[in-house]
């Protein structure tokens, strides 16, 4: 009874395998099936069709116009000064008598400005007046008498030497006198009296001070890289005023041999007429100064360059297709930028839209100014 069960065991292994292998089978060739079923009902794909083009791309363009002549131009801030400013000084020493202008009062060059009093200085000049002339007299005689061979020579020589040393005195007595009419020694403003009438002043003693202030020189401090543009004699704009700036023409008269050594910038001035006084010393205005005036300049938007790698690039439209140029960029005025190189005059420039393209790609042009 043992031997009979282990034998059917032995037979049913087999079997058992044999079922499992089939239903194996079985799957593997519904799966098969539902494949080709699945590639039957997809069409094929035609190897001959090409792949759908990319749609246009819409883009406004500006045509390029070079400009004639461009000045590039800055402004900087700057400072209205006097032309002069003069300390009027005594040369001799006296009593102040008169002062017959005001403060503020205009003066011009010559004017009295303070007399001095002269009973002090006036006696010196006729006594050196009175031996002036009696030394002429005495070389008259001495001529004379040389001439009748009456005395020597000496005594005609001595009294050469004497004449000249009285003419000397003479006129040193009469330049002390000259010098009590205190006068302004150049046009201007009387703009402080430093003395009071009845006081005695000494040789040095500053009594007033004259502001010279038509012209008026403005002062400006250029940057480094642009001072080598500029030239005593030539011209710069002044703008004066906030609402209603009044472009003023000066003329550069002086730049500084030496640059400021923490700023790096260099001091020049601009000699400004003021023949109605409306400019103030320290008054702040604006230089507007022009480095150079460029021929044929090309300027474009700068919102139109795309910045590269190693450059700058722009697109064009040629006909219905996009073309990128690289370029070269100068300066930029506002939103415009100078291009130096890469683009030619009368080309179509994209202007909007040109983000979104490529080399080659088909455009859109909507809107050409």
């Amino acid at each position: 009874m043992n031997e009979k069960s282990h034998e059917d065991t032995e037979s049913q292994a087999p079997r058992s395998s044999l079922r499992r292998n089939i239903v194996r089978l079985v799957i593997a060739l519904a799966a098969v099936a539902v494949l080709v079923g699945i590639q039957a009902a997809v069409p094929p794909r035609d190897r001959q069709t090409p792949p759908g083009e990319a749609e246009p791309v819409a883009v406004k363009v500006m045509e390029v116009v070079a400009i004639s002549e461009l000045a590039d131009t800055f402004t900087l801030p700057a400072v209205i000064e006097p032309n002069r400013v003069v300390t009027v000084s005594a040369e001799v020493a006296a009593r102040v008598e008169t002062i017959p202008p005001q403060e503020g009062d205009p003066v011009g060059p010559g004017d009295l400005l303070i007399q001095l009093n002269k009973d002090l200085i006036e006696p010196a000049f006729h006594t050196a007046e009175a031996q002036y002339r009696r030394d002429q007299v005495e070389l008259e005689r001495m001529e004379a008498l040389v001439r009748d061979n009456a005395t020597s020579r000496q005594d005609l020589d001595d009294a050469v030497a004497k004449l000249a040393a009285s003419k000397a005195a003479l006129e040193e007595a009469q330049a002390r006198l000259e010098r009590t009419r205190i006068e302004a020694p150049a046009g201007g403003v009387l703009n402080e009296l430093l003395v009071e009438e009845g006081e005695y002043v000494q040789p040095g003693t500053a009594v007033a001070e004259v502001v010279e202030m038509d012209p008026v020189k403005v002062r400006v401090d250029v940057p480094e890289r642009d001072i080598a543009f500029f030239r005593v004699g030539g011209t710069a704009e002044i703008l004066v005023g906030v609402r209603d700036e009044r472009p003023l023409t000066g003329t550069i008269t002086y730049i500084n041999e030496l640059a400021d050594r923490q700023t790096r910038s260099t001091p020049m001035e601009i000699t400004l007429d003021n023949p109605d006084g409306l400019l103030r010393s320290g008054q702040i205005v604006r230089a507007q100064l022009t480095r150079r005036v460029i021929e044929n300049a090309i300027m474009i938007p700068l919102l139109a360059v795309i910045p590269m790698e190693n450059g700058y690039a722009v697109y064009v439209a040629n006909d219905t297709q996009a073309e990128r140029l690289d370029v070269k960029i100068d300066m930029v005025k506002g939103d415009r930028v100078r291009i130096l190189e890469g683009l030619q005059d009368g080309q179509k420039l994209i202007v909007a839209g040109h983000r979104f393209l490529t080399p080659g790609q088909q455009v859109n042009v909507v809107s050409e100014n």
